[in-house]
């Protein structure tokens, strides 16, 4: 019987794709996955995979997703009219709590027992916790990936929430027992592939000027950290070419079951070495 682990799937926006490349890893490998932590990004796939989806299934609606991202129809339904605190806070007329809603039924997700998602505070900079079963999944997702400047916060009660990585980009303080941690790094230099105005912008601000601190901090000692690599694109590139994406699933999947073996070996970690599917 193995010892089933926790799993962290950090903030990064379209550098997700490493951690669908990591989870057909863990599933490879036999690697039980207890909790799941997710900050924005990480936070719509650990709902997936905690909904049982396989990383096969997320990696397909990620690629739908990704062709109609240039959908204007798709944009329409995130405009909204703020209030003045929330629009001093975000800098937006984007709100995700729609698109969200809309998504959150069509699959039909479900908050779970075995879900976290991290939201932050934005005027205390502190976490907001959303596990259980007793929360609007939805808001929680939306709160997740609300980017101060690109989306609108999520009014929770008082207070007003924004993207998780706010708080930290990959937290593990919430981890019960040893995690795999999925940490997608920042870029740091300017893409040398064409780019939209949009996407060239975020791309400069990611590198020069952040537009939150985002801390990164985890025990290496306690967990196994995953750090993927591609210093040429930010979170908010999201005119890629499906190339690029698939060429991020595919270093995901390369260097995570690398790491992973290697804890394996080192006995960090428990795996049965047999295909398995996710824990539902």
């Amino acid at each position: 019987m193995t010892k089933p682990v926790e799993l962290v799937l950090g903030a990064g926006g379209v550098k997700g794709y490493f951690h669908i490349g990591l989870l057909k890893a863990v599933e490879e490998l036999g690697i039980k996955i207890d909790k799941v932590t997710g900050v924005s990004v990480g936070a719509i796939i650990a709902t997936f995979y905690t909904n049982g989806m396989s990383s096969d299934l997320i990696l397909k609606l990620f690629l739908e997703a990704h062709e109609k991202s240039g959908n204007p129809l798709l944009l329409a339904s995130a405009v909204t009219v703020p209030d003045m605190r929330s629009f001093l806070v975000g800098m937006s007329f984007l709100s995700l709590e729609k698109p969200w809603e809309e998504t959150v039924e069509r699959l039909g997700l479900m908050p779970n027992d075995r879900l976290r998602i991290v939201a932050c505070d934005a005027r205390t900079k502190k976490p907001v916790l959303f596990e259980g079963r007793d929360y609007r999944l939805h808001a929680a997702l939306s709160a997740s990936g609300a980017l101060p400047g690109v989306f609108l916060p999520v009014h929770h009660g008082e207070q007003l929430l924004i993207d998780g990585a706010a708080y930290h980009r990959h937290p593990d303080q919430f981890c019960e027992t040893t995690a795999i941690i999925s940490a997608l790094g920042f870029a740091t230099r300017l893409s040398l592939e064409p780019q939209d105005p949009i996407s060239w912008y975020y791309q400069w601000r990611e590198v020069y000027a952040p537009v939150v601190n985002q801390p990164t901090e985890v025990d290496h000692q306690r967990h196994v950290v995953v750090e993927h690599q591609a210093d040429d694109i930010c979170g908010l590139a999201f005119n890629l070419s499906v190339r690029r994406c698939m060429g991020m699933y595919e270093a995901g999947y390369k260097h995570g079951k690398q790491v992973l073996t290697a804890a394996i070996a080192a006995g960090k970690i428990e795996a049965d070495g047999k295909s398995a599917k996710p824990v539902t």
